[in-house]
């Protein structure tokens, strides 16, 4: 994973606790954040599918939205990628 993506989604950090953590999702045209489990954001790190994911999310956005949160679990994790 390209290590500039990474350092601006992790400094993007809106909330945290025990089970979840809450990014800012860096795009200039949508206020997207993402709720993702922590036991999910380790398998998501290890490789490309945690940008490729967050980009398809940008590109399925509505325009209309103006801001949203995506919860992503164990449960619906794999409809992302």
């Amino acid at each position: 994973m390209q290590k500039g993506f990474m350092h601006e989604l992790e400094a993007n950090i809106l909330s945290e606790d025990d089970k979840a953590t809450v990014f800012l999702v860096p795009s200039k045209k949508e206020h997207l954040a993402v709720k993702i489990d922590k036991d999910i954001l380790g398998h998501l790190k290890d490789n490309e599918k945690l940008e490729r994911m967050l980009k398809n999310l940008l590109k399925m956005n509505s325009k209309r939205t103006t801001k949203e949160t995506v919860n992503i679990n164990k449960r619906n994790y794999r409809i992302f990628l």
